[in-house]
């Protein structure tokens, strides 16, 4: 029987993979943080390795016999003084991994990027696995680091060494604990406040499909290569998000109008709503921050599933919701 070993095992998309994985009937080794939270392995068969990224001999110890490994793990932060750790944990830390499972003789590895690092075309249209990234001087900290991490495993790749990159988009689903920025979306929907959105548009995803698109990824993926994992009806403006909010939640969209609102705060309402219609115009040597994305060819090379945003919208809401987030 197969072993996989899954770093990022503890969050969102990492214990949809193995969970996927088991399911599968493939044996799973995961590498887990002391200070990991393991709600979401809760119950679950798999082999656990007490470590990080950084540290080598927890890292030969969890890659050792192991098959296929799916690096998932990253740091997220939006604050400018956690910087540093973010490069140390998404470079250094990648590096280590691919080198050391490299080293133990993996015959798969793939590592998750992010939607974040695919470039916006000049034209507007749609970006693919092909549009390089050309947003260095706009791009947050996360996306540069994840960016770095990327090219040192796309270079690998070029050589020959059996390495895959996936670029997930927002995944939307049940247990998302922390919970991410995609499902912190939904709960502040859900609390009736307005949320945080992308001017041009993001494009979500069902978990499972982000999950299934990785070990797709490690089966048949072209070495050196990356695949978008999206939905190819999942590119959505603010108006869309709102809608299919209303839809699945049967709460109504935060008001304008609430009398609780200051003038201030309406306005900024009223501009997220207008704006929200259509992806906001390029402006001369500027594009709009936007998210989404053509994911064909992870559709057409992988197979990679399209499970409606109507069912992992509503599954995600429905999780939300049993487990006390609103």
């Amino acid at each position: 029987m197969k072993r996989a070993f899954v770093t990022g095992a503890t969050g969102f998309v990492g214990s949809a993979l193995v969970r996927e994985l088991l399911n599968d009937g493939v044996r799973v080794r995961v590498l887990v943080r002391a200070t990991s939270s393991l709600r979401n392995l809760e119950g679950l068969d798999v082999e656990t390795v007490c470590g990080d990224v950084l540290d080598e001999e927890a890292l030969r110890q969890g890659l050792c016999e192991c098959d296929v490994v799916y690096h998932v793990a990253g740091f997220y932060s939006t604050c400018e003084e956690d910087a540093p750790f973010m490069y140390d944990v998404n470079v250094r830390g990648t590096k280590k991994v691919l080198n050391l499972a490299l080293e133990a003789g993996a015959s798969k590895i793939v590592y998750t990027s992010t939607i974040g690092t695919i470039g916006r075309p000049e034209d507007d249209s749609l970006p693919t696995e092909d549009t390089e990234f050309n947003l260095w001087d706009t791009a947050s900290h996360y996306a540069r680091s994840k960016f770095l991490a990327e090219t040192e495993a796309l270079v690998l790749g070029e050589k020959g060494y059996p390495i895959v990159v996936v670029n997930p988009c927002a995944p939307i689903g049940p247990r998302d604990i922390k919970p991410t920025s995609t499902g912190q979306r939904i709960v502040n929907y859900l609390r009736g406040k307005m949320p945080s959105f992308a001017p041009g548009g993001i494009n979500f995803v069902a978990v499972e499909d982000v999950a299934r698109g990785h070990i797709l990824a490690a089966q048949q993926g072209a070495i050196g290569h990356r695949y978008i994992l999206g939905n190819v009806n999942g590119n959505l403006a603010l108006a869309d998000f709102l809608r299919l909010m209303e839809e699945v939640s049967d709460v109504a969209p935060p008001r304008v109008a609430k009398a609780s609102v200051g003038t201030r705060a309406r306005a900024k309402v009223r501009r997220l709503l207008l704006t929200a219609k259509k992806p906001a115009p390029a402006q001369a040597g500027h594009r709009p921050v936007a998210l989404t994305c053509d994911p064909s060819r992870a559709i057409e090379e992988l197979g990679l599933p399209q499970t409606p945003l109507e069912n992992a919208f509503a599954q995600a809401v429905q999780w939300f919701r049993e487990n006390g987030y609103v």
